[in-house]
């Protein structure tokens, strides 16, 4: 009985552990060596490196929503981003109008990129956050994709890219 109950404690303090190095947000402005946050448009990326799109996440940390773009390939393909004062989009290729939760926006152009065949997540991401409510991707076709965010408000962002696995990171000041 003794063993069973320590196996227990051990247990749930495994998993306590876990779940406290799982959820530490990262504080506000240039923690952890950081860029600091900007605005204005932002580019950046390889133009030679072919970006295969496997995973779209976002998440919320103190001071900041996020978006991260996960690519297959060894390297971020070229991008850029560009601030929008409302949240109205143009689907590619078929040009149609669609409106995103929020009052403003950005938008993220990858290429060459896509995740045809090795993205097989939503299109279509309603957080709800502070600032992020709505991330959609807009456009994959001949090599460039889209992604539409919409924003509670237009804020500065910092953008930088991660490895193991290529991660394409996007805060956006809440």
């Amino acid at each position: 009985m003794f063993h069973m109950v320590l196996r227990r404690s051990v247990r749930i303090a495994a998993m306590s552990l876990l779940v406290a190095t799982t959820f530490i947000a990262l504080p506000a402005g240039r923690a952890a060596g950081l860029a600091a946050f900007t605005c204005g448009t932002v580019s950046g990326g390889s133009s030679t490196t072919y970006g295969h799109i496997t995973a779209v996440r976002v998440g919320h940390g103190i001071g900041f929503d996020r978006f991260v773009v996960q690519f297959s390939s060894p390297r971020v393909p070229h991008f850029t981003l560009t601030p929008k004062s409302s949240a109205v989009f143009w689907l590619d290729p078929s040009n149609r109008r669609v409106t995103l939760l929020g009052s403003a926006g950005l938008k993220l152009v990858l290429h060459p990129a896509s995740g045809v065949g090795t993205y097989a997540g939503p299109s279509d991401l309603r957080p709800a956050f502070p600032q992020l409510r709505e991330a959609r991707r807009i456009g994959d076709f001949e090599g460039y994709t889209s992604w539409g965010l919409g924003l509670h408000h237009q804020a500065c962002k910092r953008v930088f890219g991660l490895s193991a696995p290529t991660r394409l990171v996007i805060d956006v000041h809440v």
